[in-house]
């Protein structure tokens, strides 16, 4: 996948910015903790699991959620 330049407009959602950074960098380290080092790629595949979590729970479009959790990798 051809590198962005700083014309290239960025994707609109927080999402759709994540699975383009997995799609363009792939297995470049995007988390660091401790011993840990995650790739954009399993970052992006890791935000696709919890959405079906999210959806499996019967979550969708629209509805509001509060989400607490530490400031580690596993979230």
């Amino acid at each position: 996948m051809a590198a962005m330049t700083p014309t290239d407009p960025l994707p609109a959602t927080i999402p759709r910015l994540l699975l383009d950074a997995g799609a363009r960098r792939g297995g470049k380290v995007a988390i660091e903790d401790g011993p840990v080092a995650l790739g954009y790629a399993a970052l992006a595949e890791s935000m696709l699991e919890a959405a079906r979590a999210f959806m499996a729970a019967g979550i969708g479009p629209g509805d509001r959620v509060a989400i607490w959790a530490p400031n580690i990798w596993e979230w």
